[in-house]
Protein backbone atom coordinates (compact mmCIF):
# COMPACT_ATOMS: atom_id res chain seq x y z
CA UNK A 1 0.00 0.00 0.00
CA UNK A 2 1.04 3.60 -0.70
CA UNK A 3 0.64 6.60 1.19
CA UNK A 4 -1.90 7.78 -0.31
CA UNK A 5 -3.86 4.68 0.40
CA UNK A 6 -2.85 5.13 4.18
CA UNK A 7 -4.87 8.27 4.58
CA UNK A 8 -6.94 8.06 1.96
CA UNK A 9 -8.37 5.01 4.29
CA UNK A 10 -8.75 6.63 7.63
CA UNK A 11 -10.66 9.80 6.37
CA UNK A 12 -7.70 12.00 6.37
CA UNK A 13 -7.72 14.87 3.94
CA UNK A 14 -5.40 17.11 5.32
CA UNK A 15 -2.56 17.26 8.38
CA UNK A 16 -1.31 20.10 10.55
CA UNK A 17 1.53 21.38 12.36
CA UNK A 18 -0.91 20.28 16.05
CA UNK A 19 -1.20 16.72 14.25
CA UNK A 20 2.18 16.07 13.07
CA UNK A 21 3.60 17.10 16.32
CA UNK A 22 1.35 14.86 18.33
CA UNK A 23 1.94 12.08 16.04
CA UNK A 24 5.55 12.56 16.68
CA UNK A 25 5.66 13.20 20.41
CA UNK A 26 3.07 11.02 21.22
CA UNK A 27 1.80 8.62 18.56
CA UNK A 28 -1.04 6.77 20.85
CA UNK A 29 -2.64 9.65 21.36
CA UNK A 30 -2.44 10.66 18.11
CA UNK A 31 -4.34 7.44 17.30
CA UNK A 32 -6.58 7.36 19.61
CA UNK A 33 -7.63 11.03 18.76
CA UNK A 34 -7.46 10.70 14.73
CA UNK A 35 -8.56 6.99 14.06
CA UNK A 36 -10.72 6.51 17.01
CA UNK A 37 -12.18 9.92 17.78
CA UNK A 38 -11.32 10.01 21.25
CA UNK A 39 -10.72 13.82 21.47
CA UNK A 40 -8.80 14.84 24.96
CA UNK A 41 -10.95 17.64 26.42
CA UNK A 42 -10.21 21.28 26.64
CA UNK A 43 -7.59 21.79 29.14
CA UNK A 44 -7.66 25.20 31.38
CA UNK A 45 -4.03 25.75 29.55
CA UNK A 46 -5.43 25.42 25.68
CA UNK A 47 -8.70 27.69 27.12
CA UNK A 48 -6.31 30.71 28.39
CA UNK A 49 -4.15 30.45 25.37
CA UNK A 50 -7.29 31.15 23.15
CA UNK A 51 -8.95 33.19 25.96
CA UNK A 52 -6.11 35.96 26.10
CA UNK A 53 -5.42 35.87 22.23
CA UNK A 54 -9.38 36.78 22.00
CA UNK A 55 -8.74 39.79 23.94
CA UNK A 56 -5.51 41.05 23.00
CA UNK A 57 -6.98 40.84 19.43
CA UNK A 58 -10.09 43.24 20.62
CA UNK A 59 -7.07 45.33 21.51
CA UNK A 60 -5.43 45.67 18.58
CA UNK A 61 -8.38 45.93 16.29
CA UNK A 62 -9.67 48.89 18.14
CA UNK A 63 -6.09 50.70 19.28
CA UNK A 64 -8.44 52.97 21.78
CA UNK A 65 -10.08 50.09 23.58
CA UNK A 66 -9.16 50.33 27.56
CA UNK A 67 -6.89 47.66 28.58
CA UNK A 68 -9.72 46.15 31.24
CA UNK A 69 -12.12 46.07 28.52
CA UNK A 70 -9.73 43.66 26.71
CA UNK A 71 -9.40 41.75 29.96
CA UNK A 72 -12.96 41.38 30.01
CA UNK A 73 -13.62 39.70 26.99
CA UNK A 74 -10.41 37.59 27.36
CA UNK A 75 -12.24 36.30 30.91
CA UNK A 76 -15.70 35.95 29.55
CA UNK A 77 -14.07 33.63 26.55
CA UNK A 78 -12.19 31.78 28.78
CA UNK A 79 -15.50 31.22 31.16
CA UNK A 80 -17.12 30.07 27.71
CA UNK A 81 -14.92 27.33 26.99
CA UNK A 82 -14.87 26.51 30.85
CA UNK A 83 -18.16 25.96 31.31
CA UNK A 84 -18.81 22.38 32.12
CA UNK A 85 -14.85 21.82 32.38
CA UNK A 86 -13.84 20.26 35.80
CA UNK A 87 -9.99 21.18 35.08
CA UNK A 88 -8.96 21.62 38.66
CA UNK A 89 -6.51 24.56 36.98
CA UNK A 90 -9.41 26.57 36.05
CA UNK A 91 -9.17 29.19 38.97
CA UNK A 92 -5.61 29.81 38.55
CA UNK A 93 -5.40 30.03 34.90
CA UNK A 94 -8.23 32.42 35.09
CA UNK A 95 -6.35 35.13 37.88
CA UNK A 96 -3.68 34.79 35.53
CA UNK A 97 -5.42 35.91 32.26
CA UNK A 98 -5.18 39.74 33.27
CA UNK A 99 -1.37 39.84 33.36
CA UNK A 100 -0.64 38.16 29.78
CA UNK A 101 -3.49 40.01 28.31
CA UNK A 102 -1.86 43.24 29.81
CA UNK A 103 1.91 42.58 28.78
CA UNK A 104 0.87 40.81 25.32
CA UNK A 105 -1.44 43.58 24.02
CA UNK A 106 1.58 46.13 25.08
CA UNK A 107 3.91 44.64 23.08
CA UNK A 108 1.33 43.60 19.93
CA UNK A 109 0.43 47.28 19.59
CA UNK A 110 3.63 48.12 18.74
CA UNK A 111 2.56 46.52 14.92
CA UNK A 112 -0.44 48.28 14.48
CA UNK A 113 -3.49 47.09 13.75
CA UNK A 114 -3.00 43.68 12.00
CA UNK A 115 -3.88 42.78 8.34
CA UNK A 116 -5.23 39.69 9.00
CA UNK A 117 -6.43 37.33 11.46
CA UNK A 118 -7.01 33.38 12.13
CA UNK A 119 -6.56 32.97 8.32
CA UNK A 120 -6.36 29.93 7.13
CA UNK A 121 -3.68 28.88 5.60
CA UNK A 122 -2.36 25.44 3.83
CA UNK A 123 0.53 24.05 2.30
CA UNK A 124 1.47 21.13 0.01
CA UNK A 125 5.25 19.12 0.76
CA UNK A 126 6.51 17.11 -1.88
CA UNK A 127 5.19 12.93 -1.88
CA UNK A 128 2.39 14.06 1.02
CA UNK A 129 -1.04 13.69 -0.65
CA UNK A 130 -2.84 15.31 1.85
CA UNK A 131 -2.51 19.57 2.36
CA UNK A 132 -1.05 21.06 5.70
CA UNK A 133 -3.05 23.80 7.19
CA UNK A 134 -2.79 25.64 9.83
CA UNK A 135 -4.52 29.04 11.26
CA UNK A 136 -2.11 32.32 11.89
CA UNK A 137 -2.90 34.26 14.67
CA UNK A 138 -2.37 37.81 13.02
CA UNK A 139 -0.67 39.17 10.13
CA UNK A 140 0.67 42.23 9.80
CA UNK A 141 1.44 43.25 6.26
CA UNK A 142 2.73 46.53 7.16
CA UNK A 143 5.89 45.11 8.52
CA UNK A 144 5.62 42.01 6.17
CA UNK A 145 5.54 39.51 9.63
CA UNK A 146 3.28 37.09 11.05
CA UNK A 147 2.62 36.95 14.20
CA UNK A 148 2.21 33.83 16.67
CA UNK A 149 1.07 34.57 20.76
CA UNK A 150 2.29 31.82 22.88
CA UNK A 151 1.12 32.17 26.75
CA UNK A 152 3.22 30.62 29.16
CA UNK A 153 4.44 31.21 32.46
CA UNK A 154 8.19 30.62 31.70
CA UNK A 155 9.77 32.50 28.90
CA UNK A 156 12.21 30.19 26.62
CA UNK A 157 15.29 30.77 25.61
CA UNK A 158 14.92 29.75 21.75
CA UNK A 159 11.54 28.70 19.95
CA UNK A 160 10.56 24.88 20.86
CA UNK A 161 10.93 22.68 18.14
CA UNK A 162 7.09 21.81 17.82
CA UNK A 163 6.67 25.80 17.59
CA UNK A 164 9.29 25.69 14.70
CA UNK A 165 7.06 23.47 12.65
CA UNK A 166 4.59 26.00 13.18
CA UNK A 167 6.06 28.79 12.13
CA UNK A 168 7.40 27.13 8.72
CA UNK A 169 4.18 26.28 7.83
CA UNK A 170 3.16 29.95 8.16
CA UNK A 171 6.17 31.20 6.30
CA UNK A 172 5.78 28.89 3.65
CA UNK A 173 2.30 29.95 2.92
CA UNK A 174 3.15 33.86 3.02
CA UNK A 175 6.21 33.86 0.65
CA UNK A 176 9.02 36.48 1.86
CA UNK A 177 6.86 37.11 5.09
CA UNK A 178 9.46 37.31 8.38
CA UNK A 179 7.72 34.48 11.42
CA UNK A 180 8.00 35.44 14.69
CA UNK A 181 6.32 34.31 17.94
CA UNK A 182 5.84 36.69 20.78
CA UNK A 183 5.79 34.43 24.48
CA UNK A 184 4.07 36.11 27.10
CA UNK A 185 4.29 35.79 31.00
CA UNK A 186 1.59 36.53 33.22
CA UNK A 187 4.16 38.37 35.39
CA UNK A 188 7.47 39.96 34.76
CA UNK A 189 10.26 38.37 36.08
CA UNK A 190 12.27 39.90 39.48
CA UNK A 191 15.33 39.18 37.66
CA UNK A 192 15.20 41.08 34.48
CA UNK A 193 11.65 42.43 34.28
CA UNK A 194 10.93 40.81 31.46
CA UNK A 195 7.29 39.16 30.47
CA UNK A 196 7.83 39.44 27.07
CA UNK A 197 10.19 37.33 24.48
CA UNK A 198 9.87 37.64 21.00
CA UNK A 199 11.82 35.37 18.55
CA UNK A 200 11.77 35.22 14.41
CA UNK A 201 11.83 32.34 12.74
CA UNK A 202 15.46 32.14 10.52
CA UNK A 203 15.03 31.28 6.77
CA UNK A 204 17.40 28.35 7.24
CA UNK A 205 15.75 27.16 9.95
CA UNK A 206 12.11 27.35 8.22
CA UNK A 207 13.55 24.97 5.32
CA UNK A 208 14.85 22.63 7.87
CA UNK A 209 11.21 22.41 9.01
CA UNK A 210 9.58 21.73 6.22
CA UNK A 211 12.25 19.16 5.64
CA UNK A 212 11.22 17.59 9.07
CA UNK A 213 7.52 17.97 8.44
CA UNK A 214 7.70 16.35 5.05
CA UNK A 215 9.25 13.15 6.82
CA UNK A 216 6.83 12.75 9.95
CA UNK A 217 4.09 12.68 7.13
CA UNK A 218 5.39 10.11 5.32
CA UNK A 219 6.27 8.25 7.98
CA UNK A 220 2.36 8.54 9.16
CA UNK A 221 1.30 7.73 5.87
CA UNK A 222 3.09 4.33 5.65
CA UNK A 223 2.08 3.55 9.22
CA UNK A 224 -1.91 4.55 8.12
CA UNK A 225 -1.07 2.19 5.19
CA UNK A 226 -0.47 -1.12 7.60
CA UNK A 227 -4.02 -1.68 8.19
CA UNK A 228 -7.52 -0.53 7.20
CA UNK A 229 -8.58 -1.31 10.73
CA UNK A 230 -8.01 1.58 13.43
CA UNK A 231 -7.89 -0.96 16.08
CA UNK A 232 -5.53 -3.04 14.93
CA UNK A 233 -3.55 -0.48 14.47
CA UNK A 234 -3.44 0.74 17.59
CA UNK A 235 -2.55 -2.35 19.32
CA UNK A 236 0.90 -1.69 17.46
CA UNK A 237 1.90 1.46 19.64
CA UNK A 238 2.77 1.85 23.27
CA UNK A 239 1.85 5.08 25.30
CA UNK A 240 3.65 6.65 27.54
CA UNK A 241 1.65 7.87 30.33
CA UNK A 242 4.33 9.97 31.90
CA UNK A 243 3.96 12.55 28.79
CA UNK A 244 1.81 15.78 29.85
CA UNK A 245 -0.42 14.33 27.06
CA UNK A 246 -2.70 12.37 29.37
CA UNK A 247 -2.21 14.74 32.35
CA UNK A 248 -6.66 14.98 31.90
CA UNK A 249 -8.00 11.86 33.73
CA UNK A 250 -10.55 11.30 31.08
CA UNK A 251 -7.76 11.03 28.25
CA UNK A 252 -5.96 8.57 30.35
CA UNK A 253 -8.90 6.68 31.49
CA UNK A 254 -9.58 5.88 27.37
CA UNK A 255 -5.59 4.92 27.10
CA UNK A 256 -6.57 2.12 29.02
CA UNK A 257 -9.80 1.29 26.90
CA UNK A 258 -7.78 1.49 23.95
CA UNK A 259 -4.41 0.09 24.52
CA UNK A 260 -5.29 -2.78 27.53
CA UNK A 261 -3.36 -1.18 30.25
Amino acid sequence: MNTMNGFARHGIDHLSASSLNLWAAEPAVWAMERLLGFRSPVSALMARGKAVEEGIHGGLIDPQRALDACVEAALAGFDREMALNPDDRRGGERAQIPGYVEHGLAELRQYGIPSGYQDRVEIRLDDVPVPIIGFIDWRFDQHGMVIDLKTSERLPAAIPLSHARQGAIYARAHGNYGMRFAYVKPVAAKKDGRAVAVYELERTEIDRQLIALREIALRLGRFLSLSTDARELCGLIVPDYERFHWSNAVTRARGVEVFGF
